[in-house]
């Protein structure tokens, strides 16, 4: 049995157009780009061309993005590697931002949440002006990859700006998605992996601000060649990077944004009217991700995970919150918490928590999957 897959926020399937482009890389660019020949020159020529496709999405400088193995280690290097004196960030954001926070040894702001994920522009601005005369890195990222939360990083980076704090965010999930413009929000530090948009997994980039690397010194997380400006050491991933880049291109098209919500209206247009259906995060579908909807089944005896369990059974796959922390062990203290984390934050009802399950389309997917899998979930309700 085939699987129909709407996991799309946990990673996605590798786009077609990327099959041949990848092959083609690691038979021809063979060469090491700090060579100095002509086949090194070449290779080297590719990134520099990958990278400047790259800003230009964003309204940055090439020289800005920093190619890295993913988002998780552009976001430890942010923690890691920044001079600052305060954190202030969301107990909602990705688990590698979290975890990178805590181990700073750095204060903590945690900023509160409503129920539908935002944070409070006032609440941050009130942490920001009583915390003036310290250096404060914010994290926030711009759309979350359970709930479908976008925050408001224009006003954010804004703030930021006023009071001279250095701004991060996670766009993993925003990348290719929303718009992002680093000039406009005034973000210093982005971070993006290729695996959520159809690219490979093991590739991402740290877009740092021209500004902020120069007054802060960043040292290198790892050391050696002096590969990425001198910024991470190591052969560059050459066929991710290129294609990094494609896979970007392809999932900006219109047409596949278009079809993207296009299925999440008729799935939501499916399930919404079914018996004990409540969705989680925004409840207006135009301030939500595009491609993701949360969901309680609150009719169904099964838990997030027994339900997941179920549709899988049936050849189905979804999740019940973000697959980085799905596996992770709880202390025995911790250990009767089934619910997400991120549905915790945003205080909903634990029993509402307890049947979530997360939803995300891509633009690979079908009408008839997402008859089917509306299908089943009816006759399960």
């Amino acid at each position: 049995m085939k699987k129909i897959y709407f996991d799309n926020s946990a990673t996605t399937p590798l786009a077609e157009e990327l099959r041949d482009l990848i092959l083609n890389s690691y038979l021809e660019d063979i060469a090491n780009p700090s060579s100095i020949h002509s086949l090194g020159r070449a290779v080297k020529k590719k990134i520099n061309a990958a990278r400047s496709s790259i800003a230009a999405v964003l309204n940055a400088e090439a020289e800005e993005i920093k190619f890295l193995s993913g988002a998780t280690e552009a976001n430890n290097t942010v923690f890691n590697l920044l001079n600052y004196d305060l954190i202030i960030t969301s107990p909602s954001e990705h688990a590698s931002v979290i975890e990178a926070a805590k181990a700073s040894s750095k204060p903590i702001i945690w900023l509160n949440l409503n129920k539908e994920g935002y944070i409070d522009l006032a609440e941050l601005e009130k942490h920001l002006s009583e915390n003036q005369g310290k250096l404060i890195l914010v994290s926030i990222m711009h759309a979350n990859s359970e709930i479908a939360t976008i925050q408001d990083l224009k006003s954010i980076g804004h703030l930021c700006k006023r009071y001279s704090a250095i701004f991060h965010s996670d766009c993993v999930q925003s990348l290719s998605k929303l718009k992002i413009d680093v000039k406009d929000f005034n973000l210093d530090l982005v971070s993006a992996s290729a695996h959520k948009i159809h690219g490979p997994k093991g590739v991402g980039f740290l877009y740092i601000k021209r500004a902020v690397e120069r007054m802060h010194k960043f040292r290198p997380l790892i050391v050696g060649g002096g590969q990425e400006h001198d910024f991470r050491a190591g052969t560059e991933n050459v066929t991710g990077i290129i294609a990094f880049a494609k896979a970007l291109e392809i999932s900006l098209r219109p047409e596949n944004i278009n079809k993207v919500k296009e299925l999440r209206a008729k799935l939501w247009l499916g399930l919404k009217d079914l018996k004990g259906a409540v969705l989680n995060g925004p409840l207006d579908l135009e301030k939500r991700l595009i491609n993701n909807l949360n969901i309680s089944f609150m009719d169904l005896k099964y838990t997030s995970e027994q339900l997941v369990l179920q549709l899988d059974l049936k050849g189905v796959c979804v999740s019940s919150g973000s697959a980085c922390t799905s596996n992770k062990k709880l202390s025995s203290e911790e250990s009767f918490i089934e619910s997400s984390y991120v549905l915790r934050a945003c205080r909903i009802d634990e029993e509402v928590s307890r049947r979530a399950i997360r939803i995300s389309l891509s633009w690979m997917n079908s009408e008839a999957e997402l008859e089917k899998m509306i299908e089943i979930i009816k006759k399960l309700v």
